[in-house]
């Protein structure tokens, strides 16, 4: 029910597939459109005019042995009307969002990107998809602990894990393997790299269509949704922020509800250091 109360609430302009752009093969130039598991698809986030973050993350993802995926064109707020931004976001998210109610129109398309990145994955054959923003940098071998251990740790009816830097979480480990362990989060604050199953993917589209919130908000999609997060510690990923900048402005508005949120977490994260029971990347 809840998916089919989704589908019936995308506009004509979004509810295309996902894209008509072909994946390059790095030898024959011919397109892919495999996984590389059977329970998982891999969707890269670009934006049509951007080649070079196009190529970057193409690039990365071949020192990985990962040639098969598949591309989402990103929502263009250069591109995109303002009658269908208007159309696209919820007239109502106080109630949800109360210290950004008035997002930029990158932010809108950012939340609007991964939205359509969710579509294309509840109408997919597979469990789970890797989400990749094409700014994402690979920091240790990926592919195998991807399949041997990450995909082995999705538990949970609604689940996210964290491939990249976390924000806070607790110091006592989920699960141990080698070197690597899965952590509980309290906090994230990037979108550019995690691995989400269907029904979490169904439920924040439910939840975040019309946008009341942008993509990685991920404490409004735990409160919420009832999504479990959870992250890899040490992380797999990062975002190459020496190449690329950010493709959504902050203003100064921002920039001090930003400072604020920061503030508050850090006193948040201070209490629970002296607790023993919290760890950061920050």
């Amino acid at each position: 029910m809840e998916y089919i109360i989704l589908m019936d609430r995308w506009p004509n302009w979004i509810r295309r597939s996902a894209t008509n752009r072909e994946t390059p093969d790095s030898s024959s130039g011919r397109s892919t459109k495999n996984s590389m598991n059977n329970n998982l698809i891999i969707y890269v986030i670009n934006l049509k005019r951007d080649s070079e973050r196009l190529r970057n993350i193409t690039n990365e993802l071949k020192k990985q042995n990962i040639i098969n995926f598949e591309l989402i064109e990103a929502i263009d707020s250069k591109k995109i009307s303002d009658d269908d931004i208007n159309r696209s976001v919820s007239k109502n998210n106080k109630f949800i969002n109360p210290q950004n109610t008035n997002m930029n129109k990158e932010e809108i398309c950012c939340s609007l990107s991964h939205l359509k990145a969710y579509k294309k994955f509840i109408e997919s054959e597979f469990d789970y998809a890797l989400i990749l923003e094409d700014d994402a940098v690979f920091v240790d071998n990926f592919t195998e602990n991807l399949k041997k251990f990450i995909l082995k740790n999705f538990t949970h009816d609604k689940q996210i894990i964290f491939l990249s830097e976390l924000w806070e979480f607790f110091k006592k480990p989920i699960n141990k393997q080698n070197n690597y362990e899965i952590v509980n989060v309290a906090n994230a604050v990037y979108a550019h790299s995690y691995v989400i199953n269907k029904k979490a993917a169904i439920s924040i589209s439910s939840l975040n269509y019309p946008v009341k919130t942008i993509a990685d908000n991920f404490v409004v999609f735990k409160i919420y949704c009832g999504v479990k997060l959870f992250g890899l510690n040490p992380f797999l990923l990062k975002q190459d922020k020496n190449r690329f900048d950010s493709t959504i402005p902050v203003g100064n508005k921002m920039e001090k509800v930003f400072l604020f949120r920061r503030s508050l977490y850090r006193l948040i994260n201070k209490i629970f250091r002296l607790l023993g029971l919290f760890n950061s990347h920050k």
